[in-house]
């Protein structure tokens, strides 16, 4: 039986559209207890283009919360179908070397998937 990632992704994801400063990612990131946040472009019909992602260890050694979120955040940023099952999607994460994969669907963010969800994978003895 294969597990798909839309069965254990995190949803709804929490996004910053740019321009944003540090500050206040890292504000949202405390008061959602999050570790990743999509910087995203959001176009009339709702259709997402992502520009890149912040992640708390980012943030580290950044004290001026005053610093463009731009200049700090991964451009590159991977993106997983929902329907992909959980084996490409832990692929994918060791070949790019991350901990954090996007999930999308017709253009719109669904869900996240990071490292530590498959550790709750294992612990729940589901793979």
């Amino acid at each position: 039986m294969s597990i798909q990632v839309k069965s254990f992704m995190k949803n709804p994801v929490i996004t910053c559209t740019l321009p944003e400063d540090v500050g206040n990612v890292r504000d949202l990131m405390t008061q959602k207890g999050i570790h990743a946040i999509p910087l995203v472009d959001v176009e009339d019909n709702g259709r997402v283009t992502i520009r890149g992602i912040v992640t708390s260890d980012d943030l580290v050694g950044v004290y001026d919360d005053t610093v463009d979120i731009q200049q700090v955040m991964t451009q590159k940023v991977h993106v997983v179908n929902p329907q992909s099952n959980a084996q490409s999607a832990a692929k994918m994460m060791i070949r790019h070397n991350t901990h954090h994969l996007v999930a999308m669907e017709d253009g719109k963010i669904v869900g996240m998937v990071s490292s530590l969800d498959f550790v709750e994978l294992i612990a729940e003895q589901k793979i």
